[in-house]
């Protein structure tokens, strides 16, 4: 059965991977299949495959796409020595001009987080797509990147490795690309807390696109929709003027009840306590 799959795969001509494709996506989803999918003869399948996913022809690239997801979920984590094949090209495809296949990979990258590996391991290996040349690659990895933090949650994630690629990104040359970063960037915030803007102030943003990120901040705390628990810092900008940022963060402690307030300063990307309170 696995050598049928392979002849199949290993077809160059996209009328014949156009015609057959069906026929390969039935063949691997027959429970007849699971014995040949734990054998070593699995590497030249999903070599085939990613040359499918990287086709020129948008319709072959779908059915990659689809006999991919089949195979990830029939092998779950043994699925894992074959994703650094498969990453790239589903990096790749976030930019394609299709968004059937932006959206189909997408849809695979998450689903890989789910069955076979950790988001922060799966991150590791996406991470350098967010400077890729590709504009489509970039706003597509930031969707991404929202869709696995409301997934699995924020903590699942080395988000100090990631979020400045998207303080990066804030000054891409492409306006959905910023825009992409800077929702992606307030999900992190709505997900963590006021570490994320304090955080911010020393990563050396121009003054005016730190103060529309934190701007934005400010919306989502006053909307109600925060998802940062007890315990996480909660705050208030109070000022933003002539590159002057201050600010107060109230830390509480459920465990023990005790309450923490700092005033902070941040002035030409320098940042300190100015004030501190402690309660219990």
């Amino acid at each position: 059965m696995e050598e049928s799959c392979t002849s199949l795969v290993q077809q160059k001509d996209v009328a014949r991977r156009l015609r057959d494709g069906p026929t390969l996506l039935e063949l691997l989803s027959r429970s007849s299949l699971d014995q040949d999918l734990e054998s070593n003869g699995v590497d030249g399948l999903v070599d085939g495959l990613a040359s499918w996913v990287a086709s020129n022809n948008f319709k072959v690239s779908l059915l990659g796409l689809d006999a991919l997801a089949i195979l990830v979920e029939r092998l779950q984590e043994h699925f894992k020595p074959h994703l650094v094949t498969v990453l790239p090209c589903l990096v790749d495809r976030l930019g394609d001009t299709k968004e059937q296949v932006r959206n189909a990979s997408q849809g695979l990258l998450i689903k890989i987080m789910d069955v076979v590996s950790q988001p922060r391991v799966v991150w590791e290996r996406l991470q350098g797509g967010f400077k890729h040349r590709n504009f489509h690659t970039r706003e597509g990895l930031c969707v991404c990147l929202d869709s696995t933090i409301n997934r699995f949650g924020a903590q699942c994630l080395s988000l100090n490795k990631l979020v400045p690629h998207l303080c990066n990104l804030l000054g891409d040359a492409n306006s959905q690309v910023r825009d992409a970063a800077m929702v992606t960037l307030t999900e992190v915030y709505r997900h963590i807390g006021e570490r994320v803007r304090a955080d911010l102030t020393r990563k050396g943003l121009p003054q005016a696109r730190l103060a529309a990120v934190l701007a934005r901040f400010d919306e989502v705390l006053h909307s109600g929709h925060m998802i940062a628990g007890e315990g996480e810092l909660n705050g208030h900008v109070l000022r933003v003027s002539e590159g002057i940022l201050v600010w107060w963060l109230l830390c509480s402690d459920g465990s023990r009840g005790s309450i923490k307030a700092l005033l902070l300063i941040s002035f030409n990307d320098h940042f300190c306590v100015i004030g501190r309170l402690d309660h219990e």
